[in-house]
């Protein structure tokens, strides 16, 4: 009888490779579902609020396109609520570990961007890879 194999890849890396500095601040979360932001997600400084929210592209106003501090860990939010967190404000981080809350693709225009802040995105050689080339 066959037996099935299962591929587990356990990563247990870290989007923070140096901190340097950090911000202590609400993060909002304005959906109105209970939202899960993940470590490594960019956030912006609202202009007028003074809160943080995830970084958008997108956004025209109140500064929410420009990135200025990576989440260092997963955070629960309840829906239309914000939360304390603690954030990444000056560091070196895991370029392939940042990622955007909207799940678009942090690109190097994005990348370019964290430059202006002392957040300092670098390319990491993972210490081992995949031995199974199925995965």
């Amino acid at each position: 009888m066959p037996s099935n194999i299962t591929i587990t890849n356990v990563d247990s890396g870290s989007v923070v490779l140096e901190k340097w500095g950090e911000v202590d601040n609400l993060l909002v979360n304005s959906a109105i579902i209970e939202t899960l932001f993940r470590e490594g997600t960019l956030l912006a400084l609202h202009a007028t609020d003074g809160k943080l929210y995830p970084y958008d592209t997108a956004a025209v106003t109140e500064n929410i396109n420009v990135p200025k501090y990576v989440l260092t860990y997963d955070v629960t939010i309840p829906a239309s609520s914000s939360a304390a967190v603690m954030a990444l404000s000056a560091g070196k981080v895991n370029k392939s570990r940042l990622r955007l809350q909207s799940g678009g693709t942090v690109t190097a225009a994005i990348v370019d961007k964290l430059l202006d802040r002392p957040i300092i995105p670098v390319t990491v050689a993972q210490a081992c890879t995949t031995d199974n080339p199925q995965s």
